[in-house]
C-alpha cells in the first residue's frame, strides 16, 4: 500500500503550482496555437481543491485559516479587476472569475458543516447560491446582452461557480465518510491508516468525475453564443484524479517559508510572467 500511495501534500502542491503556471502562460499566448499548455493546466484546480479541504479538515485555527483566504481574495480581487479593465494579455483572466472567492467558499462551508454549532448549520445555503449563481450569470453573459457583468463582476465572484463547489464539497464527503464506508464493508482494515487513505482517494477521484460530467451536461443545457475557452477542454481536469489517487495523506516538507509562499505564488507568478511578455514585445 505504501508503495501505491507515494504523494505527499508537497509534492501535490508543487505540481498544482507548475501546472498553474504552463496554464497561465498558455493563457497569455495565442489559445489556439498553445491548446496543449491550457489542458496541462486543467490539472491544477482540482488539487488546489482537494487540498483546501485538507487543510480545513486538519488545520488547528479554522478562523484564521479563512481570515487568510479572505485577504487573499480581496488583494487578488483588485488585481482581477485592475487587469479586466486593462488592455493586456490577461484581460482575459481578469474577467474570468477570483479563485481565491473558489477555495474561501469551500473552506467556509467545511466549517459551517464541522461546526457543533447546529444553528449555523442554515448558512449553508448562502455559499451554495453563490456558487450557483455565479456560474447561471456566466452562461448568461454569452446572450450577448450588455451589462450582465454588473450583476456580478468577475473579480467578486467564484471562478468555476457550482462545478468547483461541487467538487470541493465532494472531496469534503469523501474523506468524511470513507471511515463509516469502511466499518460496514470493510471491517478488517478498520484502523489501517493507508487503507482508509486509499479509500478517501477513490472516493475524491469519484467526486472529480461527477462533478466535471455534472458541469459538461449543464453547459449543454445552454443555447449561447458566448464561447468560454475553458469549456472545451475542462473535463480534462479529470486527470487529476491520478495523482490525488497517490495522495498518502501526510504533509511533507512543510517550511513556514513554503506555505507562505504557496499562498503568494500566485499574484507574484503573473506579474513575473506578464513583466517577461511586456519586455519581449508578447
Amino acid at each position: 500500500m505504501k508503495k501505491i500511495l507515494t504523494l505527499n501534500s508537497f509534492w501535490l502542491r508543487l505540481i498544482a503550482l507548475i501546472t498553474m503556471t504552463i496554464d497561465h502562460i498558455g493563457a497569455a499566448l495565442k489559445y489556439a496555437d498553445y491548446y496543449v499548455l491550457r489542458i496541462i493546466g486543467r490539472l491544477a484546480i482540482p488539487i488546489f481543491f482537494f487540498l483546501a479541504v485538507e487543510g480545513a479538515l486538519k488545520t488547528s485555527n479554522r478562523k484564521k485559516y479563512i481570515f487568510r483566504l479572505g485577504i487573499l481574495a480581496v488583494v487578488i480581487g483588485i488585481a482581477l479587476g485592475v487587469l479586466a479593465f486593462v488592455d493586456s494579455p490577461y484581460q482575459t483572466l481578469g474577467l474570468s472569475g477570483n479563485i481565491f472567492i473558489d477555495i474561501l467558499l469551500i473552506v467556509v462551508s467545511v466549517a459551517i458543516l464541522e461546526s457543533p454549532n447546529k444553528k449555523i448549520k442554515p448558512l449553508i445555503a448562502l455559499p451554495i447560491a453563490i456558487s450557483i449563481f455565479s456560474y447561471v450569470v456566466l452562461r448568461l453573459e454569452g446572450c450577448g446582452c450588455d451589462g450582465i457583468y454588473y450583476w456580478f463582476f468577475p473579480p467578486l465572484r467564484p471562478q468555476t461557480g457550482y462545478y468547483g463547489y461541487m467538487m470541493g464539497m465532494g472531496f469534503y464527503l469523501a474523506k468524511k465518510y470513507a471511515p463509516s464506508f469502511i466499518n460496514i464493508y470493510a471491517p478488517a482494515h478498520v484502523g489501517d491508516e493507508q487503507y482508509e487513505q486509499l479509500i478517501r482517494n477513490i472516493f475524491s477521484v469519484l467526486a472529480l468525475v461527477v462533478s466535471a460530467i455534472s458541469f459538461l451536461i449543464t453547459n449543454s443545457l445552454f443555447d449561447s453564443i458566448y464561447e468560454q475557452q475553458m469549456d472545451g477542454i475542462q473535463s480534462y481536469a479529470i486527470l487529476a484524479g491520478i495523482l490525488i489517487l497517490l495522495y498518502n495523506g501526510k504533509k511533507g516538507y512543510n517550511a513556514k517559508w513554503f506555505k507562505v509562499a504557496y499562498y503568494l505564488y500566485y499574484p507574484i507568478h503573473l506579474g513575473i510572467i506578464g513583466l517577461v511578455f511586456f519586455i519581449i514585445g508578447v
